[in-house]
């Protein structure tokens, strides 16, 4: 009986790096570059498993706990990357779902010498959670449900939303998409029903919902708002606050980042450590993952996080 299920998506990351990528600022933002029509020379071309779903799955088998991912695939070659790399990780997947009509996804992740990159995304399956593909059986026995994106799937999220809140045994930690952050945004999503513990956003992310931050801090006991190498901020139930810092290092590849430092931090509370204790092992989690290509080879086991 898996201990954590973390829900999202699981799929094939093909990174592509070279110093050659001219990073630009323009009144548009920051621009990763190459010239138009050209043939590039790349330093290091890797293809690697990703999507918040596996990531964190991995970050908490590694980190002791039995875990399962629930999360959607096709019935191709990429499918058996994936399922492969997370059995390799003592993942459990017989709770993911795969559909031989649909691709699974995947993602071109071009890196330039700094470690920062642009993305580029193919969701496929992975967007296509449905309420039929969650089994409120395994969520009511779990200790910890971890919730990524789902690509604003809102009946799926609704029913993962009702399951947990009728567990007396699980917590939801939830680390929610663009496409969720809207529908809280628009009030599309009634937050005072969400039975969400823990709430992690980016400090972008963070402002998307500025409207309903409020509503947000009342509802939900712990809220990490992280801001890369300036570290973050932990609302601790809507009473106390206190910033974290990062941990100074250089970036080969910030890929799984927000990832690592979820699993580092909800596994923290799992045991029973203080928020600033957690947020400081989310830290480490995360500033170990930067140093590799992929959202996966860094993750921390137990041992090395503590």
């Amino acid at each position: 009986m898996p201990q954590v299920i973390t829900i999202g998506s699981a799929l094939v990351d093909i990174f592509i790096h070279t110093h050659k990528f001219h990073v630009q600022e323009t009144a548009q933002g920051v621009m990763l570059c190459q010239t138009y029509g050209s043939k590039t020379e790349v330093d290091n071309f890797q293809v690697l498993t990703g999507g918040g779903g596996g990531n964190t799955a991995v970050g908490f088998s590694r980190l002791g706990f039995e875990s399962a991912v629930i999360c959607e695939t096709g019935k191709d070659s990429f499918a058996y990357v994936v399922s492969q790399d997370l059995k390799e990780n003592k993942v459990a997947t017989n709770l993911m779902i795969t559909e031989k009509l649909e691709q699974t996804g995947g993602a071109v992740i071009m890196v330039c010498a700094q470690g920062e990159r642009s993305v580029l995304v193919h969701r496929g399956a992975a967007a296509r959670l449905d309420p039929f593909d969650i089994p409120p059986y395994w969520l009511s026995q779990a200790q910890q449900v971890h919730l990524c994106s789902l690509g604003g799937q809102q009946a799926t999220l609704e029913k993962i939303f009702k399951t947990v809140a009728q567990s007396d045994q699980t917590s939801l930690s939830w680390n929610p998409g663009e496409k969720e952050l809207l529908f809280l945004a628009e009030r599309q999503l009634a937050i005072e029903q969400i039975p969400c513990e823990i709430f992690l956003v980016n400090e972008e992310e963070w402002s998307m919902v500025s409207a309903v931050q409020g509503e947000i801090l009342r509802n939900f006991p712990y809220v990490v708002v992280t801001a890369g190498t300036k570290g973050g901020t932990v609302y601790v139930k809507n009473q106390d606050s206190f910033h974290f810092s990062a941990l100074d290092n250089q970036a080969i590849d910030a890929t799984g980042a927000g990832d690592a430092f979820a699993v580092g931090f909800v596994a923290g509370m799992m045991w029973g450590k203080t928020p600033q204790e957690s947020a400081q092992l989310g830290a480490k989690n995360s500033a170990s993952v930067v140093n590799y290509f992929g959202a996966k080879p860094g993750l921390l086991k137990k041992q090395e996080l503590l």
